[in-house]
């Protein structure tokens, strides 16, 4: 007696009617084991955004006098070989910077003809320069002229970007968790389902049935809880990012507008129902092997 599709098909959707109660408690947990991870990961996501790569951030700001003469002061700190790479932010550049993080702030600016910030020079460092450079560099940078002051922000960006690190770690770890007592609720609506099931099982072994037929039914229908559960939870997410986002619309936020500009991109939003589909088939697979 070999696999049909059909009979595989009918036969799952039979074991997930004879237990709805399990069938959806089984889903709800993989929902939850994704959705609470990826409120984490989403954030996380979300601060990357606004630091960008680490090797991007500033470890020296270097504020200029008005009548200072950037580019020669850029092209000093260039030439440091503890230099990676310099920006020159002008006065406008720093005023647009300024209205996109503080939008409610910023158009009270909008009328101003002459930007109220000074220049300024973004200093980061190249991969080989000594921890503490930044504030050696900041140090030195004090005494050129032209420059009114400079601050290391070295120290400042390695926390921020070990606190990002920190959450995704976080919130990996803590998906780890739930999607081992996913497993184990999924592995548990199969048992049931087989007990519900045994005497039909039974009678098919009698007549012939291979194990593969006997159980693919059960492997299809947990697949299909993990898959909806997954799906329930990228569901969720997104509507979560919504109300915030509508939240923030409503009522603007200078710093959490900016850790939530945006949603996961599509291979993350693809990876929760197979993650959710993985965990349902591994949980049928655990019970089922003691069958």
């Amino acid at each position: 007696m070999g696999v049909k599709p059909r009979y595989i098909f009918s036969e799952a959707w039979s074991i997930a009617r004879s237990g709805p109660r399990q069938t959806a408690v089984a889903v709800l947990l993989v929902a939850l084991a994704l959705y609470v991870p990826g409120i984490l990961v989403l954030l996380a996501r979300n601060l990357s955004r606004v630091i960008g790569p680490p090797r991007d951030l500033p470890a020296v700001v270097v504020t200029l006098e008005p009548a200072a003469d950037a580019k020669t002061l850029a092209d000093k700190a260039q030439a440091d070989p503890r230099v990676g790479r310099v920006v020159l932010v002008s006065s406008a550049e720093a005023l647009e910077r300024f209205r996109r993080t503080y939008p409610d702030l910023g158009a009270a600016l909008a009328d101003i003809k002459e930007a109220p910030f000074p220049p300024s020079l973004e200093i980061g460092l190249a991969p080989s320069a000594a921890k503490g450079s930044g504030a050696s560099l900041a140090a030195e940078a004090r005494g050129w002229p032209g420059v009114e002051s400079a601050e290391s922000e070295e120290e400042q960006g390695r926390r921020f970007t070990e606190a990002v690190r920190l959450l995704r770690a976080a919130g990996i770890f803590l998906g780890g968790v739930l999607v081992a007592a996913a497993v184990l609720s999924v592995a548990s609506a199969v048992r049931l389902a087989l007990d519900l099931h045994r005497e039909e099982i039974e009678i098919m072994r009698l007549m012939g049935a291979t194990e593969a037929a006997i159980r693919a039914p059960f492997w299809l229908n947990a697949f299909a809880e993990g898959l909806a559960g997954g799906a329930f939870a990228l569901g969720l997410l997104y509507a979560t990012y919504r109300i915030v986002t509508r939240a923030l619309a409503a009522s603007p936020h200078p710093v959490l507008a900016q850790i939530w500009s945006g949603f996961l991109d599509a291979p993350a939003c693809l990876a929760m129902p197979l993650l959710g589909a993985l965990a349902g088939l591994l949980g049928s697979v655990l019970s089922l092997g003691k069958k």
